[in-house]
């Protein structure tokens, strides 16, 4: 810009100097006007090599128009001045001269050829009327005279006549440039352009008419015309402007021609009757039929105007009824995708259903490049791969920003893209602008409404997350929390949880799933990890329930979201429910229910392992004179007691379990023989034998035993079946042996239950005796000294520890028969 500049500053320089000597010097006129001259034509040419223009050919043809006019003058110039010969009519000078027209027309030509590239026909219309309205009076007053002007031959009558007609032509040509209304605004060359063609054509009729009153002389104050005529098209190829001349530019299409042109227009149209007017007045009316022709001509481009102005009321009122739909459609809008539709749909009934194109809406993140420069038309190839393959297929873009024309620079809500023929994109401009703007208002409006939504929500969920138990956590990469929720406090103790590792929070035995979760949720790319910790704290410690969400991607989380919720009283519940399910509410033990899993699970693994699984039934024979003797608060010490002995004198992998009452059971695992339950049944009766403590008395009583195994039984409810038979022939067998002891005078204890004889001996110290006479006799028996009960008898308890059959039972009655006579029994006090 700025060489431009200086190149056009030296330009007026030279010029103005060249013009004050030719002015002052008369002897230096012939040099300084060539020097005038040929400055123009190397201004024309610098210009070309400055700016480069796409199309340099219209610009060399002006240049050659200009030299060719200059050297017509210099020719006369210099055959006056210097060879003092008189310049004959026609002359090479004139050669030269009427070569110039061509040339400019050409070159003009070429450049509204470029300039204007498709059909505008108002703009030829309006030149056409404009150009009709001037040549009217130069007809009129300069060529007409010059047809009948006596004494010039018919080549110096055309050659005559050719001057003015030739400043005609260059002047239509030079109006179509000018006409049309650019999108960019005004082009400072073409107004030199005018500048100069103008001064040319009025100074060129001023030229012809002195001529014809023969008054025309050389260095007058009219030669600035022509001056000035050359330095303003040289001016014009200086000026960076000159680049746009030879580029395609985009017109606006209005309904109306701009004020300047129709005052232009009304000018033009009012040539014909003013002249009419004059020469009526004037009684001198001798051109009436060469003015009712070009009056005519004009009436025609005119209606034609006209005419087109109607076809282009028709197409607005047609844009208008798009826009109101597309404006009526936007107003319900709500989402993008509606937006969308709604412009799409526009944009088919403005372009028509028969013209290729293709609508595109562009986001604000992927529009600020395009709408930083305003509405203008690319090629499809100078966008985005992705949206460029969108377009594919149609030569010419054209890029709306969504922003009003009057708004102040700043974020683009979007962009329309409509894609289309360069023709259909000019006319419908400023339509898809309005629907533009309209769409950027609507597109404010839904990002506006997401916005307050967005907060509407986010103010919601901050307050359902302030009042929330659980306890949310945002962690970083590195596990230290960035948030933690009000409710932390409840679980953590302290809400001072911010930068600290989670893991350091957590009981050091689940510390390292707590390091491990979060990295396999990371890894893995899971939405969600579930899992449960135990927290500790001051006053002790929690158990939570732990699930983490990766939100890594989401913008206004940007990490990992760990919620816990405390769950020790649920846990804790649970517990306490499952312990009422399936164990006794008084002793703790296996109820009936949990005792029947295990038998099933125990089957089931006896037959995998080849083992024996075995139950026993168990009855305590003293329980109901403890509950009437001595009451039911202390029958219930005594249950427990039962229950606790019997967990302490199994193995680890046998199970003791309260069945109801005073009946207990004990299932036992993995014994190779049935002699094994035997043992451990005579080990039970004798671990029950022993004295209970209770309310600061001892308590003894005795225990009825049934034994049954897997041998023959199928399921669970089979063998405890087989073990309360076993438990009913036992006490059977012992009721026979007890009915004996009576005819002997031996005291039992509730004799229809009980399966311990009570002996009551005279001395203490022939229990030991009793005992080893009744092993001798082969059975098996266990002697217990205790109080009897009740309190005021005392005596020696003989339990029974092997009745098994019948054969059991005789020999124990004979052995019992033989004791009485060898051991005085009787009663005491």
């Amino acid at each position: 810009m700025l060489s431009a500049r200086r190149l056009m500053a030296a330009q007026i320089a030279l010029v103005t100097a060249a013009t004050i000597v030719y002015m002052t010097v008369p002897a230096a006129a012939p040099a300084l006007w060539a020097v005038i001259g040929l400055a123009g034509v190397v201004a024309v040419v610098t210009g070309i090599r400055v700016h480069r223009p796409a199309h340099q050919w219209p610009w060399w043809f002006l240049a050659g128009g200009l030299l060719t006019f200059i050297a017509g003058d210099t020719y006369y110039n210099v055959l006056e001045e210097y060879f003092d010969a008189s310049n004959p009519f026609p002359s090479p000078a004139d050669a030269c001269y009427l070569a110039t027209y061509p040339l400019f027309a050409i070159g003009l030509s070429g450049l509204v050829r470029h300039r204007w590239p498709d059909r505008d026909l108002p703009s030829l219309l309006d030149a056409l009327i404009i150009t009709a309205g001037l040549a009217l009076p130069v007809w009129v007053y300069l060529v007409q005279p010059l047809t009948v002007v006596h004494g010039l031959t018919w080549q110096q009558r055309a050659i005559s006549i050719a001057y003015p007609l030739g400043d005609v032509l260059v002047l239509a040509l030079l109006a179509r440039l000018l006409i049309p209304s650019p999108l960019d605004g005004p082009n400072r060359a073409v107004r030199l352009l005018v500048v100069g063609t103008v001064t040319l054509l009025g100074f060129d009729i001023a030229y012809g008419i002195l001529q014809l009153n023969n008054l025309w002389q050389t260095g007058t104050l009219l030669d600035l015309g022509w001056i000035a005529f050359y330095t303003a098209w040289g001016l014009a190829a200086l000026h960076p402007s000159m680049v746009a001349l030879t580029a395609s530019v985009p017109q606006r299409e209005s309904l109306l021609p701009p004020p300047r042109r129709l005052v232009m227009l009304t000018v033009a149209t009012l040539v014909a009757p003013g002249i009419l007017l004059y020469e009526g007045l004037s009684k001198q009316t001798r051109d009436a039929a060469v003015i009712a022709a070009f009056s005519g001509v004009l009436f025609l481009l005119v209606i034609l105007r006209l005419a087109g102005m109607v076809v282009a009321h028709r197409h607005a009122v047609t844009r208008e009824l798009a826009l109101r739909g597309a404006a009526a459609s936007l107003v319900s809008a709500f989402r993008q995708d509606e937006v969308d539709q709604s412009c799409g749909t526009a944009v088919d009934r403005l372009m028509g259903p028969d013209v290729p194109h293709r609508t595109l809406l562009l986001p604000t993140e992927r529009a600020a490049d395009l709408g930083a420069h305003g509405t203008r038309l690319m090629s499809p190839a100078a966008l985005e791969p992705g949206v460029a393959a969108a377009l594919v297929g149609l030569p010419c873009v054209l890029v709306c920003p969504m922003t009003q024309p009057d708004r102040p620079a700043g974020a683009v809500p979007g962009v329309l893209l409509v894609a289309a023929s360069e023709r259909q994109l000019t006319e419908t401009w400023g339509s898809l602008e309005i629907l533009a703007s309209h769409a950027g208002l609507v597109m404010e409006r839904v990002a506006l409404r997401q916005e307050v939504v967005r907060r509407e929500n986010e103010a919601y969920f901050r307050t359902l997350v302030r009042n929330a138990s659980d306890v949310i956590l945002i962690l970083e990469d590195d596990d230290t929390i960035r948030y933690a929720s009000p409710s932390a406090r409840s679980v953590f103790g302290t809400d001072d949880l911010i930068g600290v590792p989670l893991p350091d929070l957590v009981d050091p035995g689940d510390r390292e799933r707590a390091a491990r979760e979060p990295a396999a949720v990371r890894e893995r790319g899971a939405r969600a990890g579930h899992d449960h910790w135990w927290v500790r704290r001051r006053e002790g410690r929690v158990e939570v329930e732990v699930r983490c969400s990766d939100f890594r991607d989401e913008r206004t989380v940007s990490g990992l979201v760990v919620t816990l919720r405390d769950v020790t009283e649920q846990r804790r519940l649970e517990q306490e429910l499952t312990q009422r399910t399936f164990h006794d509410s008084l002793t703790g033990l296996p109820n009936r229910t949990l005792l029947l899993e295990r038998i099933e699970r125990a089957l089931l693994r006896g037959r995998r392992e080849s083992s024996l699984t075995c139950l026993l039934f168990i009855g305590l024979d003293d329980f109901k004179l403890v509950n009437d003797t001595m009451g039911h608060r202390a029958g219930d010490h005594l249950l427990i007691a039962v229950g606790n002995r019997l967990s302490r004198t199994l193995r680890r992998t046998d199970t003791a379990a309260r069945l109801g009452g005073d009946e207990f059971a004990v299932l036992m695992e993995g014994a190779k023989q049935p002699l094994a339950a035997e043992l451990l049944a005579a080990q039970v009766i004798q671990t029950l034998g022993r004295p209970f403590d209770l309310a600061d008395e001892s308590v003894t009583i005795t225990a009825s035993v049934g034994v049954a195994t897997a041998r023959d039984s199928t399921d669970a409810e089979e063998l405890l079946g087989h073990a309360d038979l076993a438990l009913y022939a036992a006490k059977a067998a012992t009721v026979r042996v007890l009915d004996h002891l009576v005819s002997l005078g031996v005291s039992t204890l509730n004799t229809d239950r009980l399966t311990i004889v009570e002996v009551p001996l005279v001395n203490p110290a022939d229990l030991d005796a009793v005992a080893a006479y009744l092993w001798e006799e082969g059975v098996y028996v266990t002697l217990a000294a205790c109080p009897l009960v009740p309190r005021d008898r005392v005596g020696f308890r003989i339990q029974v520890t092997a009745l098994n059959s019948d054969d059991d039972i005789d020999r124990l009655n004979s052995a019992l028969t033989r004791l009485s006579e060898r051991f005085p029994l009787r009663l005491k006090g």
